[in-house]
């Protein structure tokens, strides 16, 4: 019994720390995917590692059935039928842990060396499925080896995944992504090793050894092989080393930005750009490059000459920057900025109080004061970026100044929080994958572009002269001015033809803004401006004699000019022909953005790289139930089933399928619709993914304790409940989160951790208690791994429907989704229950009835 409890143990901890490392294996993936490749593509990892789950618990599913028809001696007879002598289990785990530990710098290595393209896209992903399959054998064998235990264990599986989320981002800020990768391999072989040496010690007159000395020495070994890596690659040990000539595990096993990326040119061109450091935390890698030479300076000298004025340019995920400046804090220094285009609205409206979303490394705030603020309120999501201007710019830096607020804030969280009036609202290129949005878990939108957005911007313009100022790129107009029109009409109570009088857009051409010196490029940053109140006509003269002075071009001039297509647009009767020619003629999504669908980014209705993971994992789909059918079929020599037992573990299947994707519409609808409340990214993530993985853990247990011998009662209870509840969601979260807004952060992170927390309880109920459904009563047989592998595989699916869903109907029909999906869990779960009864039923004259 004792050895039995010890093989328990064991167990629990090998599934915590599998668990644990999946997810910050997945998440640093999605920040190692968004350097190298795109952001777009950062998102997939999600669905690579569901895929290399599935796959290897079903792997061990069909060597298991093959060890039962062939008595094999290998995993497949071992695993044939429970309860599982444990030295092979524990042997089978330790051979699969150590694969990962292998794996993992292996994966590393590899993605170094494919083109960081994304036509080859797939290699990565083939690549990095490979950790996940071994880690979802060693889940397989974990929950097939005591399923009567698995309420236990999917708790232990689901808290493991929770402490990832708490663990995240301390991890990437005090190592970097790399180096987290790295100690997933640690963490999964040293917990299997070293359980493994406890077992073998208290089970050594018991029974088989489970580790010969060779098998020892090999495993540590390979445990102090990763070790070393990790602490050659720590960014401790990088600087210590960092001299001409050392190389370390960091040159080996770094991930370096794709040419796509900004950050990769600087790297290629040391002799223009110096690279000066690299931060990581959980949503964004932040380097810091300075430009040491100027544009007209002889580049063949000895000596070159850096730009005095910038000290330095913080480069957000090898792609987007903003520069640090160095000043003394003298406004009459700031006189250079007047030649800026984003100058203009402080030339226009007289401005005591100033608000700058989206701060960066400076400039804004700096063009704040020197357009004559007296106040400037900075919110800068990042808190990477803030330490980093604190760090370069030193005693110079704006966010030390008396008369500037900072705030480590989302930006539409923080202006509807606040009950303030500013004179000028300024939002400069802020972009929502310059900070992915909870690692890659949630979609990569965030709520600074939708109408309830630019409603809450124009509600906190201070009358008069004041403006929302904002720098986009010019092919983003058809999307942006559509958005900007409703707000306005719905805030002014005007007609559209009467609103085009408070908005002014101006095309930046070379020499104005970004300093060109020719008419290359083929888009441009526009300034678009827009007033509580019409334009005057002396404003629009000043801004018309800017223009011609700055060779840039007028879009829309208040009232005075409107160039298509946008005259379609502030025109009444106009906005379906406006809607026809953005999508058919430009070929843009022509729908509106709203805090239920927030997609200002995807300029079509349904992006490509959707298109493309859908079909592929439809196709991955497909091919895995292929080959389940076939080995359904040869295995079929052995099958006894009824028709009420085909049914009922059709009905299984079913089950596994509903839960699998309802499990993750509902969990990505919900950490996008919570973000607006949380505001910024890590705590999002921390708060979240906590509260939905740690109560669907609690829940796990508390269905075994309370329907150990009745676990159709547990899903028969749960889930009417669990559609109540998202039917409440449904219907009252937008107003709790605006009234709870205001809230101080300790009490908004309660909020939502009460809120999520019962949804979380009773979607964990579901899969214990189709495992044990599906095992006992079943003639003995354990379905555990199968339905688990199907269950993974269905996640993938889950994983892109939610976020095509979204884009398509938004996210409060996502929830109806997820409730039609367990819904159809309850109707499986019944259809089960009945042909149980009635195979029951007629199984009983052959047992004999007493």
């Amino acid at each position: 019994m004792a050895a039995r409890r010890g093989f328990f143990v064991f167990l629990m901890a090998a599934l915590f720390f599998a668990s644990l490392s999946t997810i910050l294996f997945e998440l640093a993936l999605t920040r190692v995917f968004s350097i190298i490749l795109w952001y777009d593509y950062a998102f997939m990892a999600i669905s690579v590692a569901f895929f290399g789950l599935g796959i290897g618990s079903l792997l061990v599913h069909m060597q298991k059935d093959r060890g039962e028809q062939r008595g094999a001696g290998r995993l497949g007879r071992l695993l044939s039928v429970p309860p599982m002598e444990p030295a092979a289990v524990t042997k089978k785990i330790i051979q699969y842990s150590v694969a990962y530990a292998v794996s993992v710098p292996v994966f590393i290595f590899v993605i170094t060396q494919i083109p960081p393209d994304p036509s080859f896209v797939y290699l990565f992903y083939l690549a990095s499925s490979v950790p996940f399959f071994f880690v979802g054998s060693i889940m397989a064998l974990i929950f097939f080896a005591m399923p009567r235990q698995i309420s236990k264990l999917y708790f232990a599986d689901l808290v493991g995944a929770a402490s990832a989320a708490l663990l995240l981002d301390p991890l990437m800020r005090g190592l970097g992504a790399e180096p987290v990768l790295l100690f997933t391999a640690l963490l999964v072989a040293g917990s299997s090793i070293i359980g493994a040496l406890a077992l073998s010690r208290n089970s050594r007159k018991a029974g088989p050894a489970i580790m010969t000395r060779g098998q020892k020495a090999y495993s540590a070994g390979i445990f102090a092989g990763v070790a070393a890596m990790l602490v050659m690659g720590s960014p401790a040990m990088a600087a210590a080393i960092a001299s001409p000539g050392a190389l370390g595990a960091d040159d080996f096993l770094k991930v370096d930005p794709g040419p796509n990326k900004g950050l990769y040119w600087q790297l290629k061109n040391p002799q223009r750009f110096e690279h000066l450091s690299t931060q990581w935390n959980s949503f964004s890698r932040i380097d810091v490059t300075r430009q040491v030479l100027f544009d007209n300076v002889d580049t063949t000298g000895d000596s070159p000459v850096r730009n005095t004025r910038e000290l330095a340019n913080i480069i957000i995920d090898a792609d987007a920057g903003t520069p640090i400046y160095e000043w003394s804090g003298e406004k009459g220094e700031l006189g250079w900025m007047r030649q800026y285009m984003d100058y203009t609205p402080y030339e226009i409206a007289k401005t005591d109080k100033a608000l700058v979303i989206g701060s960066g490394g400076g400039q804004d705030v700096m063009m704040a004061l020197a357009g004559g603020a007296d106040r400037v309120t900075a919110v800068e999501i990042n808190p990477t970026i803030v330490s980093t201007v604190q760090q370069y710019a030193g005693e110079g830096s704006v966010y030390g100044r008396d008369d500037v607020e900072l705030h480590v804030d989302d930006g539409r969280r923080f202006i509807g929080s606040t009950s303030e009036k500013y004179d000028v609202i300024t939002i400069k290129l802020v972009d929502s994958w310059a900070a992915q949005l909870a690692g890659g878990y949630a979609l990569s939108e965030n709520y600074l572009y939708t109408t309830e957005a630019f409603q809450h911007y124009i509600n906190h313009l201070d009358g008069g002269d004041s403006m929302l100022a904002m720098i986009r790129w010019s092919f983003e107009l058809p999307r942006l001015m559509p958005v900007v029109a409703d707000a306005l009409q719905e805030e002014t109570g005007k007609s559209r033809e009467e609103i085009a009088s408070h908005i002014v857009v101006i095309e930046d051409r070379p020499g104005l803004y970004f300093g060109r010196l020719d008419d290359t490029e083929t888009y441009y940053p526009v300034l678009v401006m827009v007033k509580a109140t019409p334009f005057t006509e002396e404003q629009i003269d000043l801004i018309r004699q800017k223009v011609e002075d700055g060779r840039a071009e007028t879009i829309m001039l208040g009232s005075e000019q409107t160039s298509p297509p946008y005259d379609m647009l502030f025109s009444t009767g106009s906005i379906d022909d406006y809607n026809q020619h953005v999508s058919s003629v430009m070929g843009i999504n022509p729908a509106v953005t709203t805090d239920d669908s927030p997609f200002y980014f995807a300029r079509d209705l349904v992006p490509q790289q959707m298109i493309i993971l859908l079909a592929t994992v439809l196709a991955i789909s497909a091919a895995l139930s292929v080959v389940l059918v076939r080995h359904a079929r040869r295995m079929k020599d052995r099958s006894k089933e009824n028709g009420d037992s085909k049914a009922r573990n059709a009905a299984f299947v079913m089950f596994a399928i509903f839960i699998g994707l309802g499990f993750m519409i509902l969990e990505i609808t919900f950490i996008q619709k919570f973000l607006l409340l949380l505001g910024t990214p890590i705590m999002a993530l921390t708060v979240i993914l906590f509260s939905i993985l740690l109560s669907s853990g609690i829940g796990a247990y508390v269905s075994g304790r309370l329907f150990r011998e009745r676990p159709h009662k547990a899903v028969f209870v749960s889930v009417p409940v669990l559609a109540g509840m998202i039917l409440f969601y449904l219907f009252s979260l937008p107003g709790i989160i605006d009234s709870s807004i205001v809230m101080e952060l300790p009490a908004r992170a309660a909020l939502t951790f009460a809120l999520l927390s019962p949804a979380g309880l009773l979607m964990g109920f579901q899969f214990p208690s189709l495992i044990r459904m599906a095992s006992f009563g079943n003639g003995g047989e354990n379905k555990t791994t199968l339905l688990w592998g199907i269950n993974v595989v269905a996640s993938i699916v889950g994983t892109v429907l939610a976020a095509l869903l979204a884009m398509l109907i938004g996210f409060n029909w996502n929830l109806i989704v997820g409730l039609a999906m367990y819904a159809g869990a309850g109707a499986s779960a019944y259809v089960a229950f009945v042909a149980s009864r009635r195979y029951a039923n007629q199984a009983l004259p052959v047992a004999g009835r007493k």
